[in-house]
């Protein structure tokens, strides 16, 4: 077992508020993202998502089948 998958072994034997501690204090670790998108980029992107759906070149999933494959992309 590498060093990594015992500390996550550990980790998930605490307490929730533990984890969300542990979580926070990882997450405030991090470097902060340097290709964080601007508003304007935010938009052209939803709306270039929503022209596909509405051209038919894409179908939404649906919220039941968005999470499912969220769970079977993390048991991965």
């Amino acid at each position: 077992m590498t060093a990594v998958e015992e500390i996550q072994k550990q980790a998930l034997a605490l307490g929730l508020k533990e984890r969300v501690q542990l979580v926070e204090s990882l997450l405030i670790s991090l470097p902060p993202m340097t290709d964080e998108w601007s508003e304007a980029e935010e938009l052209a992107e939803a709306e270039r998502r929503e022209s596909e759906i509405n051209a038919g070149q894409v179908q939404p999933l649906q919220d039941r089948e968005f999470w499912q494959r969220i769970e079977a992309r993390r048991r991965k």
